[in-house]
């Protein structure tokens, strides 16, 4: 049984009954609790003064603040003593407090590229150099969606795919698309483009600074599986960043286990990071900044579940920031996170440049697409899925946005792009690679297709 640290406790407000569960990183936590689960207190009716005082009372026992940010939704710090790591923030909009226990991350300071704490006011220094200094490349990478918008053995309608091209020449990679998205030939032809966009020749490792996860669906996480066990001498990762709920409180899919597996297996090494609310992550010209995590869900009524009902609301929403625009990545961010982050995040910390369409234009986000106002979108489906009688009212809510309804890329093929001279330029098109998929699993075997 996992369990608070008496000397941990809240002074003041409302701390609610019982810890929520928030998963582990990399343990399989689908039987019960792993070690690495993240614990998180809820207080209620609290206000910034008492969460300072908290802060002060950690400090006073030993703990020292590594990382502390200030934004209009949330004032957050993490906090390090010998091997325990806590991360607490106060979320303005609701006086309320949540402090987290993380058990799997590393310390944001060595997390992030570079970091230099200097005080209170300040959020890491390398900030200014991913505003207004070389833009990343950044690719929405073509998968095979189904051509009638439905599922069969061998095709799907949704999954996504995106890939970051640092200043050094790292990549960071964004979720990873379906296992039928994943055949051979689709397989080869990510790993010949990963090679070309590095200019990184055979026997050489690609190197990845960062996998992050919007969230533990299948759709979302196959690529990394199978380029990893099928070119396990071919790939360097160094971290990964995802939040997914503790499985035996909320399961996602069993693909985010096999992806946890093959983690383990092929990157005992990797640096880790459970992401929250308010932090702060640069890697080379880019910052990534959450303005969402699942525990922003949690309600003191019941804190032995996630309380929203739609798994999608589990994604987590980050803001980057790359040369002179920012992109807005929602993940399958669904209508009752909208909800929530409408009222807890203000509209100014919403404006981007360019939005990822959420959950592949499935459903309405009528309020946060005019609260992000893009004027360019990247949508994680097929034009034709996108289009579909049913999908045509959720795309006007994006298109009404945009700054022209050109400003669109659809995911059914390959698509480079690159921040200059104030827009968003398309830097590479290519046809996608692959088709329907050809019964090789996520493990490599070849299976009958039924």
């Amino acid at each position: 049984m996992l369990e608070w640290k008496e000397e941990w406790a809240y002074e003041g407000g409302v701390t609610a009954a019982g810890l929520y569960h928030a998963g582990s990183m990399l343990s399989d936590d689908s039987q019960g609790d792993a070690e690495d689960d993240s614990l998180v207190m809820l207080v209620t009716d609290t206000n910034e003064g008492e969460y300072k005082a908290y802060l002060e009372k950690l400090c006073g026992t030993g703990f020292k603040k590594v990382f502390e940010n200030h934004t209009a939704a949330v004032d957050c710090c993490q906090l390090k003593k010998e091997d325990a790591l806590l991360y607490a923030y106060y979320t303005r909009a609701r006086g309320e407090v949540r402090v987290i226990e993380d058990r799997a991350s590393t310390a944001l300071p060595e997390f992030s590229d570079t970091y230099e704490f200097a005080s209170p006011q300040n959020t890491p220094d390398s900030a200014a150099a991913c505003e207004g200094g070389e833009s990343a490349e950044i690719y929405q990478y073509g998968l095979y969606y189904d051509p009638r918008n439905g599922h069969s053995p061998t095709t799907t309608n949704c999954g996504m795919f995106y890939i970051i091209r640092l200043s050094d020449n790292r990549l960071v990679m964004i979720d990873g698309g379906d296992c039928m998205q994943c055949s051979v030939e689709a397989l080869e032809g990510m790993y010949r483009f990963l090679r070309r966009i590095t200019a990184t020749a055979e026997g050489e490792k690609i190197h990845i600074a960062a996998w992050f996860f919007t969230h533990a669906h299948g759709d979302h996480v196959a690529a990394c599986i199978r380029l990893l066990r099928t070119y396990p001498e071919s790939f360097e990762l160094q971290r990964v960043m995802f939040n997914f709920p503790s499985y035996h409180v909320r399961p996602g899919d069993k693909e985010a286990l096999v992806l946890k597996e093959t983690l383990r297996e092929y990157c005992p090494d990797v640096k880790c990071l459970k992401l929250h609310n308010g932090q702060t992550v640069t890697l080379a010209n880019v910052r990534f900044d959450v303005l969402y995590a699942q525990e922003d869900a949690i309600s003191s009524e019941d804190m032995s579940r996630f309380p929203l009902g739609d798994f999608n609301c589990t994604s987590v929403i980050l803001k980057m920031t790359t040369g002179n625009g920012t992109v807005l990545w929602l993940g399958d961010t669904n209508v009752e996170t909208e909800a929530l982050v409408a009222e807890t995040v203000p509209a100014a910390l919403w404006k981007a440049d360019v939005v990822q369409v959420a959950h592949h234009c499935f459903n309405f986000l009528s309020r946060l697409y005019p609260l992000i106002d893009a004027d360019y979108a990247m949508l994680p489906n097929s034009y034709y899925g996108g289009h579909t009688v049913e999908n045509l009212d959720k795309l006007a809510d994006v298109l009404n946005c945009l700054s022209s309804p050109d400003n669109i890329w659809y995911e059914d093929k390959t698509t480079g792009f690159r921040f200059q001279d104030g827009a968003y330029r398309v830097i590479l098109e290519e046809p996608r690679v692959g088709g329907e998929h050809d019964g090789v699993d996520l493990y490599g075997v070849k299976r009958e297709i039924l």
